[in-house]
């Protein structure tokens, strides 16, 4: 939507702005979504709003979503960077906020061949009910004796057993710490940050403690995922046909295996492999 230099761009209608932080007043709101709706019925379905420094279109009618997302698709299939999505999206190496191109298409390829896959659904249908019946035995063991059971702590438990097994193959050393740093990411990510607005601002990078605590928090999560992975490949290592057995794979498994084969145009990187299981942890969280 915009182009450098001074020829001047044609962009949709939009508030006035300010100095410094173009139209942040107008969405400055406990409901800014509902602020946003008041806008675009003056302003039309499409609607400019410079976010600090950010230019953002603001869609909001089923036709111009369907021009968007379907007619000029390719015109839009472009991911944002920022702060916050560099950090998490491990530099664009991921799937989820990767640049569109070949390495995405290639990460598009291994997470719908391997982490959607039937058979890795079969293998949560067996992971489950396991689970799911440890769960069932403590409880009626705990009421045999009387004692108070806290039910959402153990369901919450339960769901990270189930991720914990499809991902790592079990629970491993760091497990609680590695829980704990994912909580403090998903809290991040649903939050605020003022570098994502004003990115080339090197006051608001030193004033904002948002970014370096995303940086600690994602940092701690490789670190672990490093340290398990680096445990797989020893286990692999060790198993003489741990290279060809593929019945009672984990995901970590599956990706190890996919980057001893070397066969992509990409390599299928260690970083790489992280990125894949941090997604991975909260998309299995929700089967």
């Amino acid at each position: 939507m915009l182009s450098g230099g001074k020829r001047k761009t044609q962009l949709p209608p939009g508030p006035w702005t300010l100095p410094f932080i173009g139209s942040l007043h107008h969405v400055a709101s406990v409901l800014p979504h509902r602020k946003m709706m008041e806008m675009s019925r003056r302003h039309g379905p499409l609607m400019h709003l410079m976010l600090g420094e950010v230019p953002t279109v603001i869609v909001s009618s089923a036709e111009a979503a369907a021009l968007v997302m379907k007619t000029n698709d390719l015109a839009f299939v472009g991911r944002p960077r920022s702060a916050t999505l560099d950090i998490f999206g491990c530099g664009g190496r991921g799937i989820v906020f990767a640049p569109y191109g070949d390495p995405w298409r290639q990460m598009r390829k291994v997470c719908t061949m391997e982490l959607l896959s039937s058979k890795q659904v079969r293998r949560m249908d067996g992971i489950r009910p396991d689970q799911v019946g440890s769960l069932l035995h403590y409880v009626a063991d705990a009421a045999s004796m009387g004692a108070v059971v806290n039910v959402s702590e153990k369901v919450m438990a339960l769901s990270n057993d189930v991720v914990s097994r499809a991902v790592f193959g079990g629970k491993f050393p760091q497990q609680e710490e590695y829980l704990w740093e994912l909580d403090e990411a998903f809290v991040l990510l649903g939050g605020f940050c003022l570098v994502d607005l004003f990115p080339s601002s090197r006051l608001v990078r030193w004033l904002c403690k948002g970014e370096r605590h995303m940086r600690r928090s994602y940092g701690h999560i490789q670190r672990i995922n490093a340290d398990v992975i680096e445990g797989h490949k020893a286990t692999r290592a060790a198993t003489q046909d741990g290279a060809s057995s593929t019945d009672d794979d984990d995901l970590l498994d599956v990706l190890l295996r996919l980057q001893e084969k070397d066969a992509f145009t990409f390599p299928m990187t260690t970083e790489s492999i992280g990125a894949v299981l941090f997604v991975s942890n909260f998309l299995y969280a929700s089967y």
